[in-house]
């Protein structure tokens, strides 16, 4: 079974009432009107009575009823219900009316006595009263369908529920919108916190929430506080490593190149080779993982934001990379256009450096690389285009996770470079986005919000497209 939310079970438990006593209120209110129209009936039954007792003659040996047939019929002319009477004396024997009327003798002198009982059929609802003669009691008895009665109580019960449904609907959209307008400030932290990128530990403002949930918001700024500090010593401490990494590899380079020179390895090129492509793999390394940790929003929250221009960064990150195409023969081409975005260039500038680093690793000899910048669809783009092996739809989410590389990929790289493309791109309000090339190949393209819309601090771009 799911669970209610906050804002249903708020509802429920205002609206359940509500609906409760609307019922009752609904049942007592029908009783009293149906009393009331059943008091005006019987009183219409009981001037019936007293009209017949108005012509009944009891000066004779024996009570007679004088009663016209023109009278009779008056009597039981009615619209919409069958009237049935009948007169006894005290002996029980019918002095007029309808012979199987049931005979039912009032308890109190001179007072009618209602009651319902089935009849021919129909139920019908009686009045008897004892009227006083010198030569005994005489009983008269008048009865009606209920007809009437059940039409009058249909009216009242429609014009009773009716309006007492729109008042419980309008009590509902009053208490709906007061719900919704009283948990809004919920929902903004909510919207708040889903829009942050895992890495984003902000401390969440109170000045707008309810007293109510301002304990539970101190709760979650002071363990956001303390996962600030835990991965600040993480930071501090992949920071400092690789730092403390890279000068003893500068000497293991420069040694190994100075034996190269002496000849050391003339017997042996191939170890050398390996040394070298090791070690060089090592300074990829920590050079990557002191870049990752620069990356991180706590670190980046320190940097300027400035308006950047694509075109002279493109050229300036991608034409490093030109020796390094031409010793492996690879194409390394440039369409440049014209695109600004508001963000911090040094690490721009690092994210297409990493996507040009990937497109030369992984294409083969004699083939193509195309960087590109400007603007697409109202957004500033980065792309970088190649004809080597591509990503299979399966592993594109995957690449961008820490450290993975594709099963049985032959290109020496260490798994962070497009964990760090989409870590820069999303503190600058950006997406990063894989596709297939038409000629084969993979085309990675950095989208940014142009220059202009673009927010200025990382705590504000961080998850900017979701």
């Amino acid at each position: 079974m799911p669970t209610l939310s906050l804002r249903q079970r708020l509802l429920l438990s205002i609206l359940a009432p509500l609906v409760v006593v609307f019922a009752i209120s609904v049942f007592l209110d029908y009783r009293l009107a149906r009393e009331t129209a059943d008091a005006a009936f019987d009183q219409s039954l009981v001037d019936a009575v007293l009209d017949i007792a108005s012509h009944i003659q009891t000066d004779g040996l024996q009570p007679r009823v004088r009663l016209s047939a023109e009278a009779e019929a008056m009597l039981r002319s009615d619209p919409a219900d069958q009237i049935f009477f009948a007169v006894r004396d005290q002996g029980g024997r019918l002095l007029a009316g309808d012979t199987d009327l049931p005979d039912v003798r009032a308890t109190t002198d001179n007072q009618p006595e209602f009651s319902d009982r089935r009849f021919r059929g129909h139920w019908i609802r009686a009045a008897v009263q004892a009227i006083r003669a010198p030569h005994g009691d005489i009983s008269i008895t008048v009865a009606e369908t209920l007809a009437k009665r059940n039409r009058a109580s249909g009216k009242i019960l429609t014009a009773m529920i009716l309006p007492n449904v729109l008042v419980v609907l309008a009590a509902f959209l009053a208490v709906y919108l007061g719900v919704r307008k009283g948990l809004a400030p919920l929902e903004g932290v909510e919207s708040e916190i889903a829009a942050r990128s895992p890495r984003d530990l902000r401390e969440i403002g109170t000045d707008q929430a309810p007293r109510e949930i301002r304990p539970m918001i101190a709760r979650l700024n002071e363990l956001f506080g303390l996962l600030r500090d835990a991965s600040a010593a993480q930071q501090r401490f992949i920071t400092n490593a690789a730092h403390q990494l890279r000068t003893p590899l500068a000497g293991l380079q420069a040694q190994i190149e100075l034996a190269a020179v002496a000849g050391s390895f003339a017997a042996e090129p191939e170890r050398l080779m390996r040394i070298d492509e090791a070690t060089g793999r090592v300074v990829h390394l920590v050079d990557q993982l002191l870049l990752y940790a620069r990356a991180d929003p706590t670190i980046a929250a320190t940097q300027t934001f400035e308006r950047v221009a694509l075109a002279a960064l493109t050229e300036k990150a991608a034409s490093i990379f030109l020796d390094r195409a031409l010793a492996k023969q690879i194409d390394l081409g440039f369409e440049i256009a014209p695109g600004f975005v508001t963000g911090i260039p040094w690490m721009l500038r690092e994210a297409l450096a990493n996507l040009v680093d990937n497109a030369l690793r992984y294409t083969p000899s004699q083939g193509v690389v195309t960087v590109r910048s400007g603007m697409r669809s109202g957004l500033a783009i980065l792309e970088v285009e190649d004809n080597g092996p591509g990503i299979s739809r399966d592993e594109r989410e995957r690449t961008f996770e820490r450290f993975y590389r594709i099963p049985g990929s032959s290109s020496e790289g260490c798994g962070l470079g497009l964990a760090i493309v989409r870590e820069i791109a999303e503190l600058h309000g950006g997406r990063v986005e894989l596709a297939d090339q038409t000629s084969g190949g993979l085309r990675v393209t950095m989208l940014f919000p142009a220059a202009g819309r673009a927010r200025t601090t990382v705590a504000a771009t961080v998850g900017g497209f979701r």
